[in-house]
């Protein structure tokens, strides 16, 4: 018999054996200064629950071609960390690491929602009810761009715009 899946909202350090069933909302790539390449993803199981997950570089080549958005799995076995990302994806304190023992096997899962916006009410973001260090969905315009800081070779483009609400 195999172990009851948990809920990504108990995710803790607590333990080191996990296994979620999940939907892989989103993957990107991040590639650092020195040219390093890690992936991170965010999931979230049945119950709309949602953590991020990064895939080391050492680790990176292995899962690529496997991690597909949208599609369900079973993930056992990631390491549990504090989220310590400067920009955060969603509101869980915790994110889980892969690591050389984790594995993974796409499995149909229809009690999980398809992938979907979390958006941020306009209203929210100007009375300053949302956290700083946390990348939220909008839907708006850009009415203005102030600046542009793109000079300094290797590094991302800096670009400060002016949103308009579109509601």
């Amino acid at each position: 018999m195999s172990r009851k899946v948990d809920s990504v909202k108990d995710i803790n350090d607590s333990k080191e054996t996990w296994r979620l069933a999940i939907r892989i909302m989103d993957v990107w790539s991040v590639v650092n200064n020195k040219g390093i390449e890690h992936l991170e993803m965010i999931v979230m199981d049945s119950l709309g629950d949602r953590i991020q997950v990064l895939i080391r570089h050492d680790h990176s080549l292995k899962w690529k071609e496997v991690i597909k958005e949208n599609m369900t799995c079973i993930i056992n076995n990631g390491s549990v960390y504090n989220n310590d990302f400067q920009w955060k994806v969603c509101d869980h304190s915790n994110k889980i690491v892969f690591l050389g023992g984790t594995t993974m096997k796409a499995i149909e899962l229809q009690n999980i929602p398809p992938k979907g916006y979390f958006f941020k009410d306009f209203g929210e973001i100007l009375q300053g009810k949302c956290k700083t260090d946390r990348l939220e969905d909008i839907i708006g315009a850009v009415s203005e761009i102030n600046h542009i800081q793109s000079n300094t070779p290797g590094k991302k483009v800096v670009v400060s715009v002016v949103l308009k609400d579109l509601k």
